[in-house]
């Protein structure tokens, strides 16, 4: 179920308990004081590294009702998982450290509403293999899909997943859905690493490692990750769910996108986090109604 904890030691990071989070910092405090330059590595490394979350018992017949198919997105394979074929589609994208099976609320009410329904397991999420992940893999394995079932109705994307559906849109030109729907998304990179930073209890000079890995990693700084940036490129029907206590991307952020975003319309819930609204039935009725509307 949504975990709906507050922070304990800063903001807080999906798949990041209480009780790892302190274990964490006190091991990072000691390699702080070793050596900066091998904790701010090590916090990069593990930052590129998400935790494997179990597919709730509630979830696992929706999930045995799928069709299984292994995808390749350049040097990653990664799990989709089909239900129906012929209809038109609606592909689910979940957020880090997450599943698939995260959606299995969502399949029935858009099997009911005419869709065929396609999940993600990103890479090394799921039962994705591999051990790395990152927004790049994310948006490749998500671009893939669009190319292989074009043309898709729409796209729905939880927290980072939501970021790579905006990444595909501002970074490719063909195989766009009609639609999509954002749930939780972050703001930018920088909060994500800065948040991921203050979870371990990194210093400056161990955050300031810590980005320039990420930089020279990627290309560019995390600061230049932007989703409202990538969010001003859209011209399809745009729903945003965003909740006004989510821990792990404020309310602030999803009412930046909506303004980043041209006819973008907003869903706002309370009291569900940052995940809870992939379980609330009023939520997901305004999403497919949203889907089905002319």
């Amino acid at each position: 179920m949504e975990e709906r904890r507050k922070p304990v030691l800063g903001r807080v990071v999906p798949g990041v308990t209480p009780t790892l989070q302190r274990r964490l910092r006190h091991v990072f405090a000691l390699l702080q004081w070793l050596s900066v330059p091998l904790a701010s590595k090590l916090a990069f490394r593990l930052f590129l590294t998400p935790p494997r979350r179990k597919v709730e018992p509630a979830d696992a017949p929706i999930i045995a009702q799928a069709q299984r198919a292994t995808l390749r997105c350049g040097a990653d394979k990664f799990t989709v998982w089909h239900w129906g074929k012929g209809d038109p589609c609606v592909v689910l994208l979940h957020g880090w450290g997450s599943h698939a099976a995260r959606f299995a609320t969502f399949v029935a009410p858009l099997r009911a509403a005419g869709f065929s329904v396609i999940g993600i397991d990103a890479p090394a999420h799921g039962t994705s293999p591999g051990s790395l992940s990152d927004l790049p893999r994310f948006r490749d394995s998500l671009a893939e899909v669009l190319r292989r079932h074009a043309p898709v109705h729409a796209v729905i994307g939880h927290s980072l997943g939501g970021g790579a559906v905006l990444t595909v849109l501002a970074e490719t030109a063909d195989y766009h859905p009609k639609k999509i729907c954002l749930f939780g998304v972050p703001s930018d990179m920088d909060y994500i690493l800065g948040s991921f930073a203050m979870m371990l209890g990194l210093k400056y000079a161990a955050r300031a490692g810590l980005r320039e890995r990420f930089a020279a990693h990627f290309g560019r700084p995390a600061a230049a990750i932007s989703t409202a940036a990538a969010a001003a490129s859209v011209r399809m029907p745009v729903l945003i769910v965003h909740d006004e206590e989510d821990n792990v991307a404020p309310i602030a952020q999803g009412s930046a996108l909506v303004a980043a975003i041209p006819h973008a319309v907003m869903w706002r819930t309370k009291g569900l986090g940052h995940s809870g609204a992939l379980r609330d039935p009023a939520t997901i009725g305004r999403v497919v109604d949203f889907l089905i509307a002319k």
